[in-house]
């Protein structure tokens, strides 16, 4: 799989729960983004949008955030970066 490009849309997401988020299993971070960002009430209401059109999640814990990509044919077309909400 490819990592994500610099023009795949980002959308950077503070959580007061970070240091939690950071002890769960990729699944649990997945059940996350699609309650906390792609349920259809909330999907609207976020700037970039996620695609209506992908086929897998890849979790990537990085030093300073962890990052849902959504991807079509291996490719990511999107990427949810929770961050800690502390310093916002």
């Amino acid at each position: 799989m490819r990592v994500s490009s610099p023009e795949v849309p980002t959308l950077r997401l503070p959580i007061s729960n970070y240091d939690e988020m950071r002890h769960m299993r990729n699944s649990q971070l997945v059940c996350v983004l699609r309650s906390a960002v792609l349920a259809p009430e909330k999907v609207r209401r976020f700037r970039p949008a996620p695609p209506a059109d992908y086929d897998a999640y890849r979790v990537r814990l990085e030093a300073e955030c962890i990052c849902v990509d959504l991807l079509s044919d291996g490719s990511a077309v999107f990427c949810c970066r929770f961050e800690s909400a502390e310093g916002y």
